[in-house]
């Protein structure tokens, strides 16, 4: 990690970002938003959307067995946008034999996105299981940053992975490790319709708790760096909130179906569930 990257951290770190006292809020929350019937997002944004703004993903795990790569070419190949944000663990780990053909048919995917004709953005942001992923994202020509502001509609976006606000996973990395070793497993025992994987996570008291962490203390970081909303990944959980004026969002993840993506249109941003069976070739 460079000077820059360290100083970010550091930054956060020693903020008072990361007490363990909730600010009071006017909190509004959705968890998972409704199964949708065709692919024009109109029960999200009110018309039909094919063009966004801005498209931020999350947690894609390639090198996992998990990873929904299908579900997501499909997506990238089904509408148009300017902005492409990728927050964190796009990889699994930086472990290349890990890699199938449908994984690197994503990344060669990702590469022509960058192309000079296409005239669009493809923003990676760093995860915590992304390792030092620089000299693959210049391969790809993909800009990386660990933290990502933009401005959209008047606003101040602020993008970044969220697991420096995860005190649980830096305080006990071994029950952290045997925790997300369980849920993969509950995932690959039921990568249809997740009902384990989702029992786990309404009844975990732990991992609910983490969520609100993380959640709490992204708006605190939010507050400071003087942004409107702030989106993070990293805990898998999709969901939306207004805490004292400041939106935020989790983009969930792409190893779970339904996978979900912030989309962000002329004037609307919107958390968006995407489900769709996909016949990649």
């Amino acid at each position: 990690m460079n000077t820059e990257s360290l100083k970010i951290f550091d930054n956060v770190y020693t903020s008072g970002y990361l007490s363990s006292e909730d600010e009071p809020a006017n909190f509004s929350y959705s968890e998972l938003l409704p199964d949708i019937s065709d692919n024009n997002f109109f029960k999200y944004f009110g018309l039909p959307v094919k063009h966004f703004n801005a498209i931020v993903i999350s947690d894609i795990h390639l090198g996992s067995k998990l990873s929904r790569v299908d579900s997501l070419i499909s997506l990238l190949q089904n509408v148009t946008f300017n902005k492409l944000i990728m927050n964190g663990d796009i990889f699994d780990s930086i472990n290349m034999k890990r890699l199938n053909k449908k994984h690197w048919k994503l990344l060669s995917f990702l590469r022509k996105l960058t192309s000079d004709e296409k005239n669009l953005e493809v923003i990676w942001i760093r995860g915590n299981h992304d390792g030092y992923s620089d000299l693959l994202t210049q391969l790809l020509g993909i800009k990386i940053f660990d933290e990502y502001i933009f401005e959209w509609n008047n606003k101040k976006i602020l993008v970044m992975h969220g697991d420096v606000f995860d005190v649980f996973t830096s305080k006990y990395p071994l029950i952290s490790e045997i925790t997300d070793i369980i849920y993969k497993l509950s995932i690959f025992l039921d990568p249809t319709n997740m009902r384990l994987s989702k029992w786990l996570k309404k009844n975990s008291k732990a991992f609910l708790r983490n969520i609100s962490i993380v959640r709490q203390r992204a708006v605190k970081y939010a507050k400071k760096r003087n942004t409107d909303i702030v989106i993070c990944g990293h805990t898998h959980y999709p969901e939306k909130a207004i805490i004292n004026g400041i939106q935020y969002f989790n983009s969930g993840s792409w190893t779970t179906n339904p996978s979900h993506f912030i989309g962000f249109t002329e004037n609307k941003v919107e958390l968006v569930e995407y489900s769709y069976p996909t016949n990649i070739k």
